[in-house]
């Protein structure tokens, strides 16, 4: 039956037309979507009756009642082809056998070119000889700037092999994988952004099919929840048996509290059991020796520091193999930068005096974490690898940019006139402050306001070694306590401190961390 081309109107009823299909690709969930509405024909599917007859109405005008009768393409599918395109479709109803007695009531709402009369559904029927049988991403939308998206799609049927290409649009058009027998391309976004994946795929006499995803793109330089941008190596390498293979994840956002997040892996071999002990750690790595050849899974975990401990998780998989590994399936592929951020906003000095700003430039892991410092107005304020000096009265913008990716952050400096003060001043300033600060401030702060914050009305009249907060057990949050003050975010008391030293070598470490977090999962005993 020859089919019509879509108007332009059908093609924008067609483009709106999105249908969110999940295809299991190897352990991962695929995330897919429609193509174009194909033709100018209308379906119904229908156990209800051999002959259908469908009476249409829109923009191209209806048959006498009770309509045209449909013509059987088998499997329960009936066709008619339209005086007119599917988008000028307004509503049909389904007749029985041609007599009028109605199998539907009128129906308008037009999503697709299949209706099922049983389900009341509509659905898109692909009438091209080249069938589309997956496409999408393995991430789903929206994504994050530095993002590993792995992009892929499959198809059957047509004359010859089946070559793909697949692009992407947004500012502009960029093709990721141009035609080629390769179905899938890793996609790393690295600008904020809407954008829309095309996946085309031609046989050897030219004919073609397409379906299209649409991916928002957002910035993760101020996210509280923990975010998964990638992992290194890729995931389905391959890697060496008997050899040492590290996994690198490669995280973002936790920007809440401490700014602090905790990684996890869990690694399992070909025959399901696990290699290794998994517990939260600050470290973003995990090292193992594949002893079998096959295929070893990583699960792995990436957790914000808040009461409710927000978590994201991705499972890669790995191939372990005997034979030698070349040169191209051992490379890795590079950490790009997703963000940079600045730890002021604003800063005030006088003339001669100078601050250092410190830039933080995300993922912690990227390959290239080096920054160009430039100031708005020198006759201001200069600044030479974060150290900024007032040289006179006025205001100047210090900007740090990535020169990976030339992500930006900003500091506004305003420079007052310096101000003479007297020996009087800065001896009272001096003795009052110093001996205020030291004497009273300090103590109270340490001994009193640490106290409060991880000591309040849940104490208990006990000591328990690893027990920080003296809730009588031993939790997580005893390790993240530890963790903040490992790396010097808060401090302890003294009490804590005992506590907290659990392998008693008289300071406070990640690694006290570490064992009060595998003795809360029961891993370890504490004495």
């Amino acid at each position: 039956m020859a089919k019509k081309k879509l108007s332009t109107a059908g093609k924008a009823l067609a483009v709106a037309l999105v249908f969110a299909l999940i295809f299991a690709v190897s352990g991962s969930v695929f995330i897919s979507a429609s193509a174009d509405t194909l033709g100018t024909t209308i379906y119904v599917k229908t156990t209800k009756t051999t002959t259908p007859y469908l009476y249409y109405w829109g923009d191209g005008g209806k048959p006498e009642w009770p309509g045209k009768a449909m013509t059987s393409e088998g499997d329960n599918v009936f066709s008619l082809e339209l005086p007119y395109d599917i988008g000028g479709l307004t509503g049909i109803i389904v007749c029985k056998d041609g007599g009028g007695d109605k199998l539907t009531e009128d129906v308008t709402n037009i999503t697709g070119n299949l209706y099922d009369v049983d389900g009341g559904t509509w659905s898109m029927r692909d009438t091209s000889g080249i069938k589309i049988i997956s496409f999408g991403g393995n991430l789903e939308s929206p994504q994050y700037v530095g993002a590993s998206i792995t992009l892929s799609m499959d198809a059957e049927g047509g004359s010859g092999d089946l070559q793909y290409k697949i692009s992407v649009s947004g500012t502009s058009t960029e093709v990721l994988s141009d035609y080629s027998s390769n179905k899938s391309v890793v996609w790393s976004p690295t600008a904020e952004g809407t954008y829309k994946v095309l996946f085309e795929v031609k046989d050897g006499s030219g004919e073609t099919n397409s379906r299209t995803v649409d991916y928002e793109i957002k910035d993760a330089a101020n996210a509280e929840d923990p975010i998964f941008l990638s992992a290194t190596p890729a995931n389905g390498s391959e890697i060496q048996k008997g050899g040492s293979t590290t996994v690198t994840i490669n995280g973002a956002g936790g920007k809440v509290n401490n700014n602090i997040l905790f990684y996890k892996a869990e690694v399992f071999d070909a025959s399901g059991s696990a290699v290794n002990t998994p517990y939260y750690t600050t470290g973003n790595r995990v090292t193992f020796t594949p002893d079998k050849e096959g295929e070893y899974t990583v699960k792995m975990y990436i957790q914000n520091n808040t009461v409710n401990n927000k978590t994201v998780d991705v499972t890669y998989t790995f191939k372990s193999t005997s034979n030698p590994i070349s040169d191209t399936d051992t490379t890795v592929n590079p950490v790009k930068v997703a963000s940079i951020a600045l730890d002021k906003a604003k800063a005030e000095l006088k003339t001669g005096e100078s601050t250092t700003l410190a830039a933080t430039v995300s993922p912690s892991n990227a390959d290239d974490k080096s920054v160009k410092w430039t100031s708005s107005n020198e006759a201001v304020a200069t600044v030479s690898n974060g150290k900024v000096t007032a040289v006179a009265e006025g205001t100047a913008v210090i900007t740090a940019t990535t020169n990976d990716g030339g992500f930006k952050a900003e500091c506004t400096v305003v420079v007052s006139k310096d101000v003479v003060t007297t020996d009087t001043q800065t001896d009272t300033q001096t003795d009052t402050q110093t001996d205020t600060q030291k004497d009273s401030t300090t103590d109270t702060q340490t001994d009193s306001t640490t106290d409060t914050s991880t000591e309040t009305t849940t104490e208990v009249d006990t000591d328990i070694l690893g027990d920080v907060d003296r809730t009588g057990k031993v939790e997580l949050k005893d390790a993240y306590i530890l963790q903040s003050a490992a790396i010097g975010k808060i401090k302890l008391t003294n009490a804590q401190i005992a506590r907290g030293d659990v392998n008693h070598d008289g300071v406070i470490t990640l690694k006290d961390a570490s064992k009060i977090q595998r003795a809360s999962l029961g891993l370890e005993n504490l004495t």
